[in-house]
């Protein structure tokens, strides 16, 4: 039986803003986030927008979000200014075709 590989993935940035914006439309089950804005940024997921709800990311680090089903349910804005944010979206964190 041949090997196929259904962990499609795609990386996308986006100048991000002190708006709230949802990242592109991808299917996915997980979306790694690079914050590259030189500003903190919070991260939202599910529609939970509430600040109390969002996940803070320094300039420079990353941050897993796991339990999507679409890319487009995390949300990401600066706290000032604006950047550049990179994304990573996959289906699984490790795929072994054992």
């Amino acid at each position: 039986m041949a090997f196929q590989n259904i962990n499609t993935c795609r990386s996308f940035n986006f100048t991000a803003t002190t708006a709230l914006t949802p990242l592109t439309s991808q299917v996915c089950s997980e979306v790694i986030v690079y914050n590259r804005s030189g500003s903190t940024i919070e991260i939202y997921d599910k529609n939970y927008t509430d600040p109390a709800n969002a996940f803070i990311l320094s300039d420079g680090d990353s941050f897993v979000v796991r339990g999507v089903t679409n890319s487009n349910e995390v949300s990401a804005l600066t706290l000032s200014g604006s950047g550049v944010v990179c994304y990573r979206t996959q289906y699984f964190s490790n795929y072994s075709q054992g």
